[in-house]
């Protein structure tokens, strides 16, 4: 049975060979009677491109991919403000810029000058002020002491030494000095009142 019916999974080689050996046998049964001038040429093509192949293989363009190098990074060229030097408005500007630090500093001026002004006209009224009360006061010491000493001679140009003791006495009245009795001394002081003759009278 087996040799009747050979087994199925037969190796794909021998259907090659079948086919090889059918070609074979074709060619050798129709001889040179289909063979044409272009049969050399295209085997020729196909040895070319097969060379040609083998030469230049196909890259995978996962691969390429891979093995591709990464462009460098370029930062953008800096480009310089424009000179605007010479621009009319900018002129204009510092013109005015110019103009309004010059008044401003003419004002600053103007008030410092005022304020040095207004502080020394202050300190010269103080110190005219203090010279006219130091003068106004010493005038009136001056004043005070020649009028004390004035009366100061007349008081003691009158009367006796007692006869002083009784004003004064009677000017500042009676000082209080506690349980003291001071009755029997004020009557001696006025027994010696207007007594020449009597000790002390002379002031000594």
């Amino acid at each position: 049975m087996a040799d009747k019916f050979p087994a199925l999974d037969v190796d794909a080689e021998v259907g090659d060979n079948i086919d090889s050996d059918f070609l074979s046998r074709e060619k050798e049964l129709l001889g040179d009677e289909f063979k044409t001038e272009n049969d050399k040429e295209a085997l020729n093509s196909d040895d070319e491109f097969t060379e040609f192949n083998e030469q230049f293989p196909e890259v995978d363009q996962t691969e390429a991919a891979q093995h591709q190098q990464p462009e460098a990074y370029e930062e953008p060229a800096y480009e310089a403000p424009k000179d605007l030097g010479d621009s009319k408005a900018l002129k204009d500007w510092k013109e005015r810029r110019d103009l309004e630090i010059a008044e401003r500093e003419k004002a600053n001026a103007k008030t410092k000058e005022e304020i040095v002004k207004k502080a020394q006209q202050t300190i010269d009224d103080f110190y005219d002020n203090y010279n006219t009360k130091k003068e106004q006061s010493s005038q009136q010491v001056l004043k005070d002491e020649e009028q004390f000493l004035e009366k100061r001679d007349k008081f003691l140009s009158k009367g006796t030494l007692w006869d002083r003791v009784n004003e004064l006495t009677t000017e500042v009245g009676e000082v209080s000095s506690g349980d003291r009795d001071k009755s029997r001394f004020s009557k001696i002081l006025k027994n010696l009142k207007g007594k020449e003759k009597v000790p002390g009278a002379g002031g000594y």
